[in-house]
């Protein structure tokens, strides 16, 4: 999986790690993020890291659902200084959720995961990865979710 580095336009190995509770108290001190991340605590919650450097440039909270086979988004945001046209990284909302459809693959939810657009970003997550409106939620499944994988999570990387 990489990152697009938009000042060099080199493609950066990236990292999707799981975090705890410290290190996620440790991330809302920095402000680098918008939203209570501290909220996320008792969720599955991940880091997006570029190769060889500690600090995340992404974020993702999931939840899982199995009573509806899916993957929750609770939460997913690059930080402040990648987000807009002078971002330093692009691509990393999509290594994000390629990664989520990974695990709802992995959990056998057929890649099915759901998010509920908090933000005016629906339309870009709409036209940029393929999900689709059932107005409540922005999904995707199956075929978009592999299609995901493949364009975001190209080595097929295990072990996250």
């Amino acid at each position: 999986m990489y990152v697009l580095n938009k000042i060099t336009g080199e493609k950066q190995t990236a990292t999707i790690t799981k975090i705890d509770a410290t290190e996620i108290a440790q991330i809302n001190k920095t402000k680098r993020f918008d939203f209570n991340w501290n909220r996320e605590k008792n969720f599955h919650t991940y880091k997006l890291t570029v190769e060889g450097k500690e600090e995340p440039i992404g974020l993702i909270s999931i939840e899982e659902r199995p009573q509806d086979y899916a993957l929750e988004v609770r939460l997913l945001a690059a930080s402040k200084e990648n987000v807009g046209k002078s971002q330093n990284y692009s691509r990393i909302a999509g290594c994000l959720i390629a990664f989520s459809c990974r695990q709802a693959f992995k959990k056998g939810f057929g890649g099915y995961v759901c998010l509920e657009p908090k933000t005016k970003l629906e339309r870009h997550y709409m036209q940029q990865y393929g999900l689709q409106s059932t107005k409540m939620y922005l999904i995707t499944e199956g075929e978009n979710s592999l299609k995901l994988i493949q364009d975001y999570y190209e080595d097929k990387q295990e072990g996250n």
